[in-house]
């Protein structure tokens, strides 16, 4: 089965809720862009209509592989930009920038293709019993593209006071799967890493020679260069173990909640997770009133089930609270922030199965549904064409380095059940 062969095989519409306010400082637009990141498109708004881009406000990020519609809002100013894969339509005023607080989440429409009658058939049975009780809010695995390029954590390696292991995988461990000149790159700094007057004269450009001339004037002083790793790149990193340690903490939360029959395994990049078919009403309950947030030592780590869930994961990727203040890296730092472990896809059509046109005898499948702010449609799809949780032995991810130590992770390689034409970023 294949999802995102074509950009318009995922289509997102972001639902916001904005207040009309006739004489507003800020013009809403609509932006509707295929190929292309949020960042990307703003990107090309600013620099073909002339607009600072920090006069520009956005909701949330949207999805590279796919044809996506959301909001914006420009101060001051009415623009209309007709792209081939970017167009930007003024459609009202209001008086403040949108922010992701005003999201409603999003509405999907996905096709899924190269399905074989019966996987189609197991698709339309699964449908009913996901609308009724719902799935786990996992983050899927396009939180993840550092295992899938080989790249590991950074954010461990940062926590556990390894700053050089963790600069290496920022910028000197060279994908298995991409084919980019970036590649080449990092196999050369991989192989003169320590000589920092050759990785200079080798990566050239604003994005590391302010890094290697740091590291020339004091090589080894590896926590300071990482604060000339671009600020996005180190958050999103960050963010990513985060993640991961949420979604371990929440499959293991389940386990006293879900049995037998009941448990179904969805595939990530960073292992096998537990999701249910059904659920009782008073699990139900009991889980949607339930604190689960993201790990910060600025809060109290939710309900005590989940607290208790997520303590025994952050043991066992060998990490104490001292290190979130003793390793503390600029940009890489985790605030708690409230998740709801729980999601009930909305506005759920029927499922319509067709002939595939692009894989002959195979068919098709279009889904329509909408979804919070934050859950991943394709993690909606994976709960669908979900088996039992007994179907085969559980996989394990590699356990956590030792402290301080440098070896390289492996390379976890997907076990998703999905094949993706492309990589996405997340919605």
């Amino acid at each position: 089965m294949r999802l995102k062969t074509t950009p318009d095989d995922f289509c997102v519409r972001e639902l916001l809720e904005w207040r009309e306010v006739p004489d507003g400082d800020f013009v809403v637009h609509r932006l509707h862009k295929e190929k292309l990141s949020t960042p990307e498109a703003l990107t090309i708004l600013s620099r073909d209509a002339d607009v600072e881009r920090a006069k520009i406000a956005y909701a949330g990020l949207k999805d590279r592989q796919a044809v996506t519609d959301q909001f914006i809002t420009i101060e001051r100013r009415a623009v209309e930009l007709k792209l081939a894969n970017l167009r930007v339509t003024p459609c009202g005023t209001t008086d403040r920038p949108i922010t992701s607080k005003q999201s409603g989440g999003n509405a999907f429409k996905v096709v899924v293709r190269d399905l074989r009658p019966t996987e189609a058939a197991t698709l339309r049975r699964s449908m009913p019993s996901l609308v009724k009780t719902g799935f786990p809010n996992y983050f899927d695995d396009q939180r993840f593209g550092s295992l899938r390029h080989g790249q590991g954590f950074p954010m461990q390696s940062v926590l556990h006071g390894n700053f050089e292991r963790a600069l290496q995988q920022l910028v000197a461990e060279p994908s298995p799967v991409a084919i980019s000149g970036d590649v080449k790159l990092k196999k050369a700094l991989q192989l003169r890493w320590g000589d920092w007057e050759a990785c200079k004269r080798i990566a050239r450009g604003p994005a590391y020679q302010p890094l290697f001339e740091h590291l020339c004037h004091h090589p080894r002083d590896f926590r300071r260069a990482l604060q000339f790793v671009p600020l996005r790149l180190r958050v999103i990193h960050a963010f990513a173990f985060q993640s991961f340690l949420w979604n371990r903490a929440v499959s293991n939360l389940l386990r006293a909640g879900v049995r037998g029959a009941q448990r179904l395994r969805l595939s990530t990049l960073a292992g096998d997770l537990l999701a249910w078919k059904y659920l009782s009403p008073e699990r139900e309950e009991k889980l949607k009133s339930m604190r689960t947030p993201l790990f910060g030592i600025d809060g109290d780590g939710g309900s005590p089930p989940f607290k208790k869930a997520m303590v025994d994961e952050l043991k066992r990727a060998q990490l104490r609270r001292s290190d979130f203040v003793e390793h503390e890296v600029q940009g890489m730092i985790w605030k708690h922030e409230q998740r709801d472990a729980f999601v009930k896809p909305r506005d759920v059509a029927e499922v319509r199965i067709e002939p595939d046109d692009m894989h002959h005898g195979q068919v098709k499948a279009t889904l329509q549904f909408s979804l919070p702010r934050g859950a991943y449609a394709t993690m909606l799809i994976k709960r669908l064409f979900a088996p039992s949780w007994y179907s085969r032995p559980t996989d394990r991810i590699e356990p956590p380095e030792p402290r301080g130590r440098g070896r390289r992770e492996r390379d976890l390689r997907s076990r998703s059940v999905l094949r993706y034409e492309d990589d996405q970023d997340g919605v």
